[in-house]
């Protein structure tokens, strides 16, 4: 038998021979199948590796990488787009339910495209179901219905029919439908490569009629004297959604909304002093990024400090990346010695801007969503200072006090919890 090792060195050889074909003499037909060929064989290819990375992610590799998921793994390693890791990801976890789905693959039928739609929708029915409806029976009940689709209509008709077919296979009484769709219910926010902010959603009707009335509450009326397209009804809408969360802000911390190191509730725009500078030109500056990684230009950045009279922190870092700065704009201190267990908003706000992301290296995390940890852990000395903290994801957090619990008890006693620090900043 073969090894793999001798396998993947044929493909490599068959690809050097391909590579070496003269294109240029060959017609478009000639080349149509050719590309249509090459595409199926990579078709191949996936599905070979979502067989192998469902056995990886069974005995722990992406943990053992230090990554929290087969999809954070496959984006560090093997460099996929998020939507292609998750793509992978998906179709490995469930390729054992899609028996047919492969058998119509293998006997042409359908192209790869196809099984990933169809792995994604019953990946997302089984994450939906009732109780009563494990992944098995949902992949029986809802292969059929897909693969009839998979040969009558376009790629993305059969994605919108993957994404409901939830909705089709266990919905006897209206209640039970609804429910289907509280669970199918989601909100996904990104951020396009030229910039454009996307946002996308699916929810129940008693949500939608939340949404709705906010956005018509707080959506500007149409005006004359604006050019046409501030007048369409998408931009109104859209305003208005803008108009409804900056109302939401403002009102956060009056409702007892905090952050995680119990600041009140705000929107940092992370950015050089050239970003801000009025005598750099706006076009020529560096642009800015929210706490998210969203990326804003420096003039989008100049007219929010201008529209929200917002306030502006500075940070001194010397060229070796530490910062210069004792205390905080408002007089807090950013080193806290051992007279602290928590970090402080205000040195939150200083890792926000040091730090891009959770500080494990390849995780793509955001350091809002990130605790700050100590590097040397509070309950062996570790102080609550600015060179002592970083921020970790939850999952990077809990594995490195996994590995310290396994590697022994501390002999120290932490001591109490200061009153007023927000638990979520714990390491």
């Amino acid at each position: 038998m073969a090894s793999a090792a001798q396998a993947l060195e044929t493909i490599r050889a068959g690809l050097a021979m391909l590579a070496a074909c003269d294109i240029d003499t060959s017609g478009a037909a000639d080349l149509g199948d050719e590309c249509t060929q090459i595409m199926r064989a990579t078709g191949c290819l996936q599905l070979e590796a979502a067989r192998r990375l469902r056995r990886f992610d069974a005995v722990g590799g992406p943990a053992a990488d230090d990554c929290p998921s087969l999809a954070a793994w496959l984006g560090r390693r093997c460099r996929l787009r998020p939507w292609e890791a998750r793509q992978l990801a998906v179709l490995s976890g469930r390729s054992h339910l899609l028996t047919d789905t492969l058998a119509a693959f293998a006997d042409r039928e359908i192209e790869f495209g196809d099984v990933s739609t169809i792995a994604e929708g019953i990946d997302r029915a089984a994450d939906t179901m009732t109780d009563s409806w494990p992944p098995e029976r949902v992949a029986q009940a809802a292969q059929p219905a897909l693969l009839e689709a998979a040969t009558t209509v376009t790629p993305g008709q059969l994605r919108k029919a993957a994404t409901r077919i939830a909705l089709t296979l266990d919905g006897e009484t209206a209640e039970r439908r609804r429910h289907q769709i509280d669970r199918q219910a989601f909100l996904n926010l990104g951020q396009g490569i030229d910039g454009i902010g996307v946002l996308s959603a699916e929810m129940g009707a008693d949500d939608l009629a939340i949404v709705e009335k906010a956005i018509d509450a707080f959506a500007p009326s149409p005006n004359a004297d604006l050019p046409r397209w501030q007048n369409l009804p998408g931009h109104r809408r859209l305003r208005g959604l803008v108009t409804a969360c900056q109302i939401a802000l403002n009102a956060a911390g009056r409702h007892g909304y905090r952050e995680r190191g119990g600041a009140p509730v705000r929107v940092h725009v992370i950015a050089c002093a050239a970003t801000v500078d009025p005598e750099v030109p706006a076009t020529q500056a560096p642009p800015g990024r929210t706490e998210y990684g969203t990326i804003v230009t420096a003039a989008q950045v100049r007219e929010m400090i201008q529209r929200h009279d917002a306030g502006i922190h500075e940070i001194l870092i010397d060229p070796d990346g530490s910062v210069v700065d004792r205390f905080a704009a408002d007089g807090q201190p950013l080193n806290w010695g051992r007279t602290r267990r928590l970090f402080s908003s205000a040195q939150r706000d200083v890792y926000l801007a040091l730090y891009a992301g959770c500080a494990a290296e390849g995780c793509d995390r955001p350091p809002a969503w990130a605790d700050i940890d100590h590097k040397q852990p509070w309950a062996q000395g570790g102080r609550t200072d600015l060179d002592n903290g970083q921020p970790l994801c939850r999952w990077h957090n809990l594995q490195k006090q996994n590995r310290q619990d396994r590697a022994g008890p501390s002999h120290e006693k932490p001591p109490d919890r200061p009153g007023g620090d927000h638990p979520a900043s714990d390491e």
